[in-house]
């Protein structure tokens, strides 16, 4: 397993991306105003002769790529950030150019086609995170919070369960119908973090368990499938030690209203040092 020495020293091989996410995060600091300068620097690097390319790129799937933990909000239904989702993070650090997000908040498998509607078949690059409410993530929030030690608990852990086992070949299909629709593409598919920090408390341990399960369930379907423009992402490393319940959280949890569209979501950090900071990991990132 790579060692978060051996990934800073990767990432050190590309100093002006290292640097750029060095500004993203301090914009992400000190404000979502300085976001939308930072995108804007990104532009008009790929046209000042600092050997960018532009490529474009269409993010799909969830509430993870939507942004849903970093507000504010774009207008509608979807809660995807305005500045600090990790598509226009990767817009602003990398030659990709975000044609459009179209994931959105309670996102399913089922969605995804209807997410792929007008996306140009010359699409370069799609990122895409789903499954975890086909999973049943939400069911088993809603029956363990209250009492992690409950019947009711064990019973929608059980459900969920049951769900992982069928779900690998639904989202290789899916993945095999991305890959259809945008055949000049690479696919990118990412996992999902674990939330909370180990033993922090008993609906932590099995959360943390259920996401397991669900990236296992995305790897053996990335594996599965068999195409070489369908790759796998792994954030989990990236998310280590930063998870609810850290010193310095990647995940949104607002114990005052646990409610909160933000809660169990990647913050503007988790987005960029979690997710884009996989992606220039592994090297998806390009110039």
């Amino acid at each position: 397993m790579t060692t978060t020495h051996e990934r800073l020293t990767s990432q050190m091989r590309h100093p002006g991306r290292l640097a750029a996410i060095f500004l993203l995060v301090v914009g992400v600091l000190v404000g979502g105003a300085a976001s939308p300068a930072l995108a804007h620097t990104g532009e008009a690097n790929r046209g000042s002769g600092h050997g960018y390319t532009t490529a474009s790129y269409v993010a799909l799937g969830d509430s993870f790529t939507a942004g849903q933990g970093a507000p504010p909000y774009l207008s509608g239904p979807c809660l995807r950030s305005q500045y600090s989702s990790y598509p226009s993070m990767v817009a602003a650090v990398s030659a990709y150019r975000l044609v459009a997000n179209n994931a959105c908040s309670g996102a399913r498998l089922v969605d995804i086609p209807g997410q792929l509607v007008g996306v140009s078949a010359a699409t370069n690059l799609v990122t895409v995170t789903v499954g975890g409410i086909d999973a049943g993530s939400n069911e088993v929030f809603a029956a363990c919070a209250p009492d992690p030690a409950s019947a009711l608990c064990q019973a929608a852990v059980t459900l969920s369960t049951s769900k992982l086992a069928a779900l690998a070949p639904q989202l290789a299909a899916t993945y095999a119908g991305i890959a259809a629709a945008v055949p000049q593409a690479r696919i990118v598919v990412l996992n999902y973090p674990r939330l909370f920090e180990p033993g922090l408390l008993p609906l932590a341990d099995i959360v943390n368990a259920g996401t397991d399960g669900l990236n296992a369930a995305i790897q053996a379907a990335v594996v599965g499938l068999g195409d070489s423009r369908v790759t796998l992402v792994d954030v989990t490393q990236e998310f280590t030690n930063h998870g609810i319940g850290s010193r310095i959280p990647y995940i949104n949890y607002v114990a005052a209203t646990p409610l909160a569209p933000v809660n169990f979501h990647p913050n503007a950090l988790g987005n960029a040092l979690g997710y884009v900071g996989a992606l220039v990991h592994d090297r998806v990132l390009r110039r």
